[in-house]
């Protein structure tokens, strides 16, 4: 298997997301070549070739956007000056290359499914875990056995479980219809989540919320629960209660709202350090680029290694790089 697709296929297991790059169109001078793939990681690593060290930190920060935004995006990167336009569906970035040329690529972000954790055993939680998969989520489930006779060992494995199912933007429905309402939203604090969705009735739902800032939950955390959880359609049976819940994921997923003010686990990133090279002006990753000078006690990054030669012949002359 190739490389490029050996590590899609390890992200994709990982859940980590990733962009697609591919090479549409070029006009020479160009090392790329059309159909050449590269692959985008959420850190910024670049694997596979689309063309020469001049482009591949514009590349790599166009692709960085698709990640975040979750939309595929048209590159085109040129020298003609005529070009330099961006028009609806495609953005127009300038060549920094001394051999010009243009390319153009097509990114497309590759976003694991996100998670919907459905929280009790119920004809409702059953309708939701049947209909979800087929609206590209991963969907979890986790309920409380009340047969056991652990008592507060059970509760406190429970609440453990529901942690170890959730992850940074995860939906959640808490559809224990009554039994365990509380001590499952009471888990999930301290996770950046989605949507965050309890199903019960307006009159319950005071005195859940109630409950809930008795114990310390945060009044955002409240403000954020959906109760009654899904739109309001008039629905009656369990199907068409879960469908009206599903509809109102789908909205707040398509509007991309977060319960931001809750801190999401935390994971090592390396950040990226961006200069501008002196020489061509593109901006570089001094943490990756295998092209660096010192002068004057001053660390300088370069997309290539004509531009570190032209920059160590006279530096005294380019040393005015700016971090961005």
């Amino acid at each position: 298997m190739d490389k490029i697709w050996q590590e899609a296929l390890r992200l994709e297991e990982a859940r980590e997301p990733f962009a697609v790059v591919t090479v549409v169109r070029t006009v020479k001078p160009s090392s790329a070549i059309v159909g050449a793939k590269a692959l985008v990681t959420a850190a910024g690593e670049m694997i596979g070739f689309v063309g020469g060290q001049c482009i591949q930190s514009l590349v790599i920060s166009q692709a960085l956007t698709c990640i975040e935004n979750g939309t595929s995006q048209l590159v085109l990167i040129t020298s003609d000056s005529s070009q330099l336009r961006s028009t609806d569906g495609i953005t127009v970035l300038p060549m920094t290359c001394h051999s010009e040329g243009t390319v153009e690529l097509f990114i497309e972000p590759k976003l694991p499914a996100p998670v919907l954790l459905v929280i009790g055993h119920s004809p409702i939680a059953d309708s939701l875990q049947k209909i979800a998969v087929h609206l590209d989520f991963q969907v979890k489930s986790v309920a409380l056995d009340h047969a056991s006779s652990d008592g507060a060992d059970n509760l406190s494995r429970f609440t453990e479980t529901i942690r170890a199912h959730l992850s940074p933007g995860a939906y959640v429905v808490v559809a224990s219809m009554g039994l365990y309402d509380t001590e499952s939203l009471r888990a999930l604090q301290g996770f950046s989540l989605s949507y965050v969705g309890l199903v019960t009735s307006p009159r319950r739902r005071e005195a859940v919320l109630a409950d809930l800032q008795n114990q310390g939950v945060s009044e955002a955390f409240c403000s954020f629960l959906s109760a009654p959880a899904g739109l309001d359609l008039g629905a009656v049976d369990p199907a068409e209660i879960a469908v009206t819940i599903l509809a109102e994921i789908i909205e707040s997923r398509r509007k991309k709202q977060t319960l931001s003010h809750l801190t999401p686990p935390v994971t090592e990133n390396k950040s990226r350090r961006e200069v501008i090279d002196p020489i061509c002006r593109m901006v570089v990753d001094l943490n990756t680029t295998l092209h660096k000078a010192e002068y004057q006690g001053k660390e300088y990054g370069f997309c290539c290694p004509h531009c570190r030669q032209e920059f160590l012949k006279h530096p005294e002359t380019y040393a005015c790089t700016v971090e961005v």
